[in-house]
């Protein structure tokens, strides 16, 4: 059987929980939300961020700009914990919150429509991330870019404030951790996540069933689009940068949703010989999302800051205005740019 399990703090973890505890040992009403188009990292955070507070005794609300994609419907199993604002959650149902806690994203422009109602807030604001990138929020920061997921600082905090690894908590965590390790094979994998994860499972986080719920359970859409996008694939400058498509109408012709493109992005570095990958994503509302990923030890937070966006060294991204065309231009000339002035080893 699951245990609830006590867990011990990452010695290895830099930040001072202390002004969190006593945030929340002085509210009761809190507020969760994270970016636009939440990944694992940002709802499993949630769900261990809303699992600790609650055993605090807090009332709590998770509120996202952006609806859950549907892979990630076994953390919400009965359509109750995660809630869609403006759809129907409005501004005004909100107001009796004393405290948002912003999780994963260090900035304005990953909020989307919540965005406006943050800046407007007038009780205290949170942050927890590890994104290298940062606005100025009006907010109390507990963020280190360090950490391989937000999911990490979580676990961290769960143990700082006493509470507990449930099942659920120990859920969310795994898939926050996983989902930003690429199931612990990037870089960022280290000893101490594998240790996190050992505690998680024995909270009763089921990493075989995990996974199969994320990677086992693809919608027709999503293999079609899949399908699509690499037969796109495009490369230059001998195979050391590979970038794909995918437009609106990609999305309506193969019968998929936008969330079923995450992931996507990791085709274009697994090729032989690719060093820099870019997917482009046209949005529904104008503008084109661009997503870095390097696997020479390019900078893609640099990459990704020369079109307004932020992110990680490896993997970051931007949402630039213009047409698909014109962004795919700014983007690669970028990438050549920094290629051509990085002194990296080139990939064998």
């Amino acid at each position: 059987m699951p245990r609830c399990v006590p867990f011990q703090a990452d010695p290895e973890m830099i930040i001072n929980w202390t002004p969190l505890a006593d945030i929340v040992e002085t509210h009761d009403r809190f507020l969760i939300t994270t970016h636009v188009r939440p990944d694992g990292d940002a709802l499993g955070s949630e769900v261990g961020m809303a699992g600790l507070l609650r055993q605090k005794g807090k009332d709590v609300r998770v509120v996202n700009a952006s609806p859950t994609p549907p892979r990630y419907d076994f953390l919400d199993p009965d359509r109750t914990f995660f809630e869609h604002y403006g759809h129907p959650i409005q501004a005004s149902d909100l107001d009796d919150r004393e405290v948002a806690i912003i999780l994963d994203l260090s900035a304005w422009g990953q909020l989307g429509e919540m965005a406006e109602f943050i800046r407007g807030f007038r009780g205290v604001r949170v942050v927890i991330d590890h994104h290298v990138s940062q606005d100025d929020m009006g907010a109390t920061f507990f963020k280190d870019s360090t950490a391989e997921a937000t999911g990490t600082l979580v676990q961290s905090a769960v143990a700082a404030l006493g509470g507990s690894l449930t099942k659920d908590v120990a859920t969310g965590l795994l898939t926050a951790i996983a989902m930003d390790t690429g199931w612990f094979r990037h870089p960022s994998t280290r000893p101490s996540t594998m240790r996190g994860v050992a505690d998680l499972m024995e909270a009763g986080a089921d990493v075989a069933g995990i996974y199969r719920k994320l990677f086992e359970q693809n919608t027709q859409g999503r293999l079609r689009l899949m399908g699509r996008t690499l037969s796109g694939l495009k490369t230059d400058l001998g195979g050391r940068v590979a970038w794909a498509n995918i437009s609106q109408d990609d999305l309506r012709e193969t019968g998929a949703i936008p969330p079923d493109s995450e992931d996507l992005i990791d085709f274009t570095v697994s090729l032989r010989g690719v060093e820099v990958g870019l997917l482009l994503i046209e949005q529904a509302r104008g503008g084109v999302k661009v997503s870095f990923r390097s696997r020479n030890g390019l900078d893609c937070s640099r990459l990704a800051s020369t079109l307004g966006g932020g992110g990680h060294k490896a993997a970051a991204g931007a949402t630039v205005g213009g047409t698909m065309a014109e962004v795919e231009a700014r983007a690669l000339a970028a990438v050549r740019q920094a290629l051509d002035s990085a002194t990296v080893p080139s990939q064998t």
